[in-house]
């Protein structure tokens, strides 16, 4: 055996060249050491004789683990969305089923959750599908608080195309922050380990993998050692949600070497492709032992994605439609009823005398059973929660609840006396269009609605939207102001920093379709003319802006 030799001897004491010296003692040993059986992590002020074999010093294990596992969950909270997760502040005003509403469907999913554990036969994928304005946002929402109150949440994702967080748009931030929820859940804790190795191995470059690779890496590999190490996953939650899938966009990956050519400014990758790899991913994860998961997903039925379910995800998944067999008129009647009574309430208005039995009746088969009209009328009806100035009797607009819910009445559908079965959005276009022209400027509004929400606008922060399109002080509000009902309209300081945000996808869908928004329409050559002119007329000011701010002090 090795050995070192610590001067032998009897203890003595050194001498100093100072004034005062300082004795220090020396301790006399002969044999083996064993530093790293003894767990020293330091040793100092000590002086060794001839050293007759190798000294080896180990230690500060867990304090490099601390570092790394705090540089991985850097990594991790970098390139998650943590506006997407359910109980974000972001998504504090997201809608909800009020009490009393949705019951039967909500009873349907949450049965499909709670059989995971007794019916083997059970779909592990449920998705939950209608037309636009159905309310499958509101329904999630509502599913994601309830399975957290119960325990049985392990995590969530809600996209969306118009959020204020560019990470929502896009599958970039999709899995870390599934796996960000996932090692935080007091039933997976034991994963959190694994997770942010996994990260720290490679110092983030898991990140740059494709969306399968960090799958395995911070969800599926994270959940088998965990197996393996006999904890198991008795406990866990049971249900992931995913909503607003159709609202993800595609993620484009260019070519630094070849962004000289043309080729380079083409987008080659569809919003269905990305669509397709989160719908293949989830399916796969589902299949996996070692993903003890169901898997809740809503999305409009849009072609790719009804295409997958129909096909790939067929015998794994239970789709939910939300079609009449729900009796949403029922919840949407109960709605209205709960909007009305708090607007009584604020005016000291009897609810038997105003608005009336038929007319909630009129207002509950207008909506189609879309649940998007039904806010979009009481929106209106209520007016802009931010607006100080009433509107003058005389200036042509509804200026009480009242008028304008008279306005509302006096709505008819676009193709005659009846609206065609076919087109269940008829009387919501109707109701875009009167939005529309209740503005001072109609078209001026649909110059500006068209440029904010066009593809190389949407996502500029506000502040520099209004810098490019602003001709003149004040002409912003003049353009958006009467459209309360369809996008926030009063910004505070914090809210110029993000895009435009509408309330309804719906609406951006009617401005864009000629037949649906009739004379209003601009089609896309227009639109560019008028944001070109713009550019052009804003010129100076930008210039001048831009002087100020790099003007020295």
């Amino acid at each position: 055996m090795s050995k070192a030799r610590l001067n032998a001897g009897t203890p003595r004491r050194d001498t100093q060249t100072s004034d005062h010296p300082t004795p220090m003692i020396v301790h006399n040993y002969n044999g083996p050491v064993n530093w790293n059986q003894n767990n020293v992590g330091q040793a100092s002020n000590a002086i060794f004789g001839d050293n007759r074999g190798n000294l080896s010093q180990y230690g500060g294990q867990n304090e490099r683990k601390a570092v790394d596992e705090a540089k991985a969950m850097e990594y991790l909270i970098a390139n998650m969305a943590p506006g997407a997760i359910h109980d974000s502040n972001e998504r504090c005003d997201a809608p909800k089923c009020m009490e009393e509403t949705r019951v039967a469907v909500q009873e349907d999913i949450m049965s499909w959750i709670a059989a995971g554990d007794q019916d083997a036969r059970s779909k592990r994928i449920m998705w939950v599908t209608g037309p636009a304005g159905t309310g499958k946002t509101a329904i999630l929402g509502t599913i994601a608080e309830t399975c957290k109150e119960k325990g049985t949440l392990a995590a969530s994702f809600f996209f969306s195309a118009f959020a204020g967080s560019a990470n929502r748009r896009t599958k970039r931030c999709l899995v870390p922050t599934l796996a960000f929820q996932l090692m935080g859940h007091g039933g997976l804790t034991e994963t959190r380990e694994h997770v942010l190795s996994s990260i720290a191995e490679g110092q983030g470059i898991i990140f740059t993998k494709n969306l399968k690779e960090q799958f395995i890496a911070m969800v599926l590999n994270p959940l088998r050692k965990t197996q393996e190490q006999g904890n198991g996953t008795k406990e866990v939650p049971r249900i992931i949600i995913i909503d607003g899938l159709d609202e993800c966009d595609a993620e484009q990956y260019e070519d630094s070497s070849t962004l000289s050519s043309v080729s380079a400014l083409v987008r080659t990758r569809q919003k269905a492709d990305d669509q397709k790899e989160i719908l293949s991913l989830l399916l796969s994860a589902t299949s996996d032992p070692a993903f003890p998961f169901r898997v809740l997903i809503a999305s409009r039925p849009e072609k790719a994605i009804r295409s997958f379910f129909s096909t790939d995800g067929r015998t794994c998944t239970q789709e939910l439609f939300l079609d009449d067999s729900y009796d949403p008129d029922a919840d949407i009647a109960l709605f209205y009823d709960a909007k009305f009574s708090i607007i009584c309430r604020d005016l000291g208005i009897e609810p038997e005398v105003w608005p009336g039995r038929d007319t909630k009746l009129i207002l509950v088969s207008n909506a189609s059973g879309q649940f998007i009209y039904a806010a979009t009328v009481m929106r209106y009806i209520e007016g802009s929660p931010n607006s100080s100035k009433p509107r003058a009797q005389n200036s042509g607009h509804p200026s009480t609840p009242h008028r304008r819910l008279e306005h509302i009445l006096g709505l008819t559908p676009t193709t005659g006396a009846e609206r065609s079965p076919h087109n269940p959005l008829e009387a919501l276009d109707a109701l875009y269009r009167l939005l529309l022209e209740t503005c001072p400027d109609p078209e001026l509004s649909m110059n500006w609605l068209r440029a904010i929400q066009a593809k190389d606008y949407a996502q500029s922060p506000v502040w520099l939207l209004r810098l490019v399109l602003e001709a003149s002080p004040g002409e912003e509000q003049c353009a958006l102001g009467s459209l309360a009902s369809l996008l926030p309209t009063q910004l505070s300081k914090e809210s110029l920093e993000s895009p435009y945000m509408f309330y309804h996808k719906s609406f951006l869908d009617f401005i864009a379709d000629r037949t649906r928004c009739g004379e209003a329409f601009l089609s896309d050559e227009q639109e560019l003319v008028w944001k070109a002119q713009r550019f052009f007329q804003t010129l100076d000011r930008r210039k001048l802006v831009f002087h100020c701010f790099s003007a020295p002090y």
